[in-house]
């Protein structure tokens, strides 16, 4: 059986109702009800693992379609308690939901180990931001809040209150901020023109499927847009 047959076989007994997530605030017109497949939210995820994965900064949550996946996981354990354990079809669908569970736990893991090392700086890039555009969770949000109350109060209690109060009050040469500038592999989505690839403004247009070696801050808005993505 091939990867495609498995994933059309998956995706076929497997499709899931997003109206929660995607329906309008009203929710008086079912025509506004906008379905979502398993496969499809799998892809979004996979997609926001690997740029989360290469994109030196923390990147905006997938919340919604974790919660989705998570939720299509349990639909499909409860399915396979029907199946034979010596039916191919349980050992086969077995394995996807291992890979599924790979790339959510991994997804979540990158994203706490950026928060544990960028913690004051993604905070303050937080309250800067308006509700909609944050990127944290309130969990991680919470987590972050937590995590960096514990590092203050270590190091006060091993170091900074033997510290000169100038030097005490110099936090900001604790904070750790991602490097920007740090060069990414890129694949173009669409057809983007003009974008500037350079110090010396140099632009280059980017065809679909094209790709490219090019420093993160420069692109950082394609991957907000899904123009393109990290490879």
């Amino acid at each position: 059986m091939s990867d495609d047959e498995i994933t059309a076989d998956l995706q076929a007994e497997n499709d899931v109702d997003a109206e929660a997530a995607l329906v309008n605030d009203d929710e008086e017109d079912d025509d506004d009800v906008e379905q979502i497949t398993a496969q499809k939210v799998l892809e979004i995820l996979e997609t926001a693992w690997i740029n989360e994965m290469c994109a030196p900064e923390i990147l905006p949550n997938q919340t919604d379609m974790l919660e989705l996946m998570v939720s299509q996981v349990s639909h499909m354990e409860e399915q396979m308690r029907d199946l034979d354990k010596n039916d191919f079809r349980a050992v086969v669908h077995s394995m996807e939901l291992e890979r599924v569970r790979y790339i959510m736990a991994s997804y979540l893991r990158c994203r706490l180990q950026k928060i544990e090392t960028f913690t004051q700086h993604i905070l303050n890039q937080e309250e800067t931001r308006e509700p909609d555009d944050k990127r944290l969770s309130p969990e991680e949000t919470k987590f972050a809040k937590e995590f960096q109350g514990h590092v203050d109060e270590y190091f006060h209690k091993v170091a900074t209150q033997y510290m000169p109060n100038q030097q005490r009050g110099e936090l900001d040469q604790r904070i750790v901020v991602p490097n920007l500038m740090s060069h990414v592999f890129l694949k173009a989505n669409v057809a983007v023109p003009a974008v500037i690839v350079g110090v010396d403004d140099e632009e280059v247009d980017m065809a679909p499927g094209s790709q490219h070696i090019i420093p993160y801050q420069l692109v950082a808005d394609l991957l907000q847009n899904n123009q393109a993505q990290l490879i």
